[in-house]
């Protein structure tokens, strides 16, 4: 099973990155549907939107590169003077170990590395196939979400026929349930990114932190990561002030900054945006965590979590698996007897 996950890594990050993106959307289809807009143009009416929103974010960040591109002379010279820095304390602590080592183990021999041309070109042709490859699998994520979202009725009701098959329990509320959790999940996610993004933009432009239209973001972002995002965006953002600050004391308040909203973000937003929704223990968090970024990684690291809840919702329906779902974390609640309808939205 973990070979056929490693061997079909691609189709199958592409595949769930489309599958969450629909769940994301789908509430918002769901309003434009309501006003009486066709599905398939609410679907590209929505998908627009995040398109445009996108290529804004991606001009932003070139234009944030150019000025990045004209800084570079003013940090080269403050990374050289670091590195003196550095070199000088590793000098007195590799003279400091030489004192300690015997006399026969105090001779170092130099290896010198060459890199011959056709080597070079390679690398840089692999780079260019990795970017077209990535390119083209991203480009089929919304083209695969419009289809799930077109005909989310037809795969819902596959998915139930299939499980009843296969013995499953509750089977007619499979796919509801399963809407339910991970579009709560999602569209939670969705908005403590964008206020995140907001509030950490606005603090680091009221710092006057450079290149703030992509460290926010950034910082955004790094909330679908669990556990190490906090690093991820941090880090970033600290080296920038360290850089370019005038004193050590912006670098300090950035710490103090990032430091206090990923505390809000962990205690307050997200618990009340997105509250228990999956339902998943820490401990079954981490495991999933170290697993799916082992396996596939920063994508399984951003999809972790919402691949260990659908996992345990389906588990939830087999007798025989639900003692391992419930080492996952807490039984999904069923889906109330008002909701149980043959118009309810469902992927």
């Amino acid at each position: 099973m973990i070979g056929l996950l490693w061997a079909g890594k691609l189709l199958l990050v592409t595949f769930f990155f489309a599958l969450f993106l629909s769940f994301a959307i789908l509430p918002f289809v769901d309003l434009l549907e309501k006003v009486r807009f066709p599905r398939g143009i609410a679907i590209l009416v929505i998908l627009a939107l995040l398109f445009a929103l996108l290529v804004f974010f991606v001009f932003n960040a070139l234009d944030q590169a150019e000025a990045f591109s004209r800084d570079w002379p003013g940090y080269e010279t403050k990374i050289r003077a670091l590195t003196v820095r550095a070199q000088g304390l590793f000098a007195k602590l590799e003279e400091h170990t030489k004192r300690l080592l015997p006399e026969t183990d105090r001779s170092v021999r130099a290896v010198k590395l060459e890199e011959r041309a056709i080597d070079s070109i390679s690398r840089v042709a692999l780079q260019v196939r990795t970017l077209v490859s990535l390119l083209v699998y991203a480009s089929a994520v919304p083209m695969l979400a419009f289809f799930m979202l077109k005909d989310r009725e037809k795969y819902a009701g596959a998915l139930t026929r299939i499980l009843r098959r296969k013995g499953g329990r509750a089977a007619s509320d499979f796919a509801e349930s399963v809407t339910r959790v991970l579009s709560g999940y999602v569209v939670g996610e969705l908005f403590v990114v964008l206020i995140t993004s907001c509030v950490m933009t606005a603090g680091l432009l009221v710092l006057k932190v450079p290149y703030s239209y992509v460290l926010g973001p950034l910082a955004g972002l790094c909330v679908l990561i669990p556990y190490v995002g906090v690093i991820v965006a941090t880090t970033p953002a600290l080296v920038v002030a360290i850089l370019s600050g005038e004193s050590p004391s912006l670098a300090v308040k950035v710490v103090i900054f990032y430091s206090a909203v990923q505390f809000l973000e962990g205690n307050v937003l997200t618990p009340f945006i997105v509250g228990g929704r999956v339902r998943l223990h820490p401990l079954a968090v981490l495991i999933a965590f170290i697993f799916w970024s082992i396996l596939w990684g920063v994508p399984g690291a951003i999809l972790a979590v919402p691949l260990t809840a659908t996992l345990k919702v389906v588990a939830e329906r087999y007798d025989r698996l639900a003692p391992w779902a419930a080492l996952l974390g807490d039984p999904t609640p069923d889906p109330l007897p008002e909701s149980r309808d043959d118009s309810a939205p469902t992927v």
